[in-house]
């Protein structure tokens, strides 16, 4: 058993981020991933404003990310279709290209970055954390937790909000044709069915990703075939139907992830523990605060982390965070999947307009302070 500095578990945009924030503030930092390169994850690409602007900060490149603009909402349910402008700009971007450049960064800055190394368990004794990874044996003091969506072990269980568990399915796609391309320009593509919602973004220059989140009956009630669940909900979604005759799937197979605990907010926080993105707050997709999230709230440990704070103080943070996306996002979560409510929610949307955009702008991750020190 080795001991270390201040370690973070996983190579996302949370950890990269948590990382990057400690290297600057002179923390001595140890960067573990499972991987040996990034990989397709079950994302949307979507960058909100207040992502955005944390790349500005360090220099992302846009141009060499392929980042396409996001300015336009299209909205398909069951026949229906709904379109507007956003109450803001966002960007797409390959959350591959993206986690590789993060991790760029750490490495270039400092970070002790190692990547092929598995955490399989953690263990919490009275003055540490144990880690037992691929590698042997770790003891931190100190552990930020950036495993994404995944449960690590049997350590920091969380559930859904309302016991549920939803599956995520994503599949990419490319030789888009003009007319899926021309419907798709500048525009996110959100769809709701029985059962599930999902979205349509442009990844790159002919190239863009479905993603979905579903009942775990209905991906079975879908069947083997790959693409048969789009298949399924395709005859009430017309953007579906065009990515079906207008385009070609990359991979063999979608990606999945199962036991999404969708509404998960942490409560209780362990002395030396710093939970951040999905490990902290599952936040409902539809909102694409997902990324954001995962950015401030590694961030914000960092912060804390320099400033010698303890995890509780940064836990309440995290958690006003979560919880403004989480108040108004949460039950029409819930509910948009049913069909009588999506029916009202489309006519809403066609009568009232402005709801959309409120909508929009109450569901984002709300800027950070900058924490104080203990000093």
């Amino acid at each position: 058993m080795t001991t270390g500095p201040v370690c973070v578990v996983g190579a996302g945009p949370a950890g990269s981020m948590a990382a990057l924030g400690l290297s600057a503030a002179g923390v001595a930092c140890q960067l573990l991933e499972r991987n040996t390169e990034p990989k397709n994850k079950v994302c949307g690409e979507f960058l909100s404003p207040e992502a955005v602007a944390r790349l500005d900060a360090l220099s992302f490149p846009w141009l060499q990310a392929g980042a396409t603009p996001v300015r336009h909402v299209r909205i398909e349910s069951h026949g229906a279709t709904v379109g507007m402008p956003l109450p803001f700009e966002a960007l797409s971007v390959s959350r591959c290209f993206l986690d590789a450049w993060l991790l760029g960064q750490a490495k270039g800055r400092g970070v002790d970055v190692q990547t092929g190394v598995h955490v399989k368990d953690v263990v919490r004794t009275e003055t540490a954390f144990e880690l037992r990874t691929s590698d042997g044996g770790l003891q931190v003091k100190t552990l930020v937790l950036a495993t994404g969506k995944q449960a690590l072990g049997r350590f920091h269980p969380r559930t859904g909000a309302d016991g549920a568990s939803l599956v995520g399915w994503k599949m990419n796609f490319d030789h888009v044709g003009a007319a899926l391309a021309e419907a798709l320009r500048e525009t996110l593509g959100l769809f709701f069915f029985d059962g599930g919602y999902g979205g349509i973004s442009v990844e790159g220059e002919g190239t863009l990703t479905v993603s979905l989140l579903v009942l775990p009956a209905v991906l079975v009630q879908a069947g083997d075939e790959p693409l048969g669940l789009l298949r399924a909900i395709a005859p009430g979604v017309p953007l579906l139907q065009m990515v079906l005759r207008e385009s070609q799937p990359v991979w063999d197979r979608p990606k999945t992830v199962s036991n999404l605990p969708y509404g998960h907010c942490d409560q209780e926080t362990q002395a030396g523990l710093f939970a951040v993105g999905d490990q902290f707050a599952v936040l409902p997709s539809f909102t694409g605060t997902g990324i954001s999230f995962a950015m401030a709230s590694g961030s914000l440990a960092a912060e804390h982390i320099a400033a010698g704070l303890p995890a509780c103080a940064y836990a309440v943070e995290a958690r006003a965070m979560a919880r403004k996306v989480l108040r108004r996002a949460l039950p029409l979560h819930r509910w948009l999947p049913k069909p009588a409510f999506a029916r009202v929610a489309m006519w809403a949307l066609r009568w009232a307009p402005p709801l959309l955009p409120w909508v929009a702008r109450t569901t984002r991750v709300p800027a950070l302070k900058k924490a104080k020190s203990a000093a």
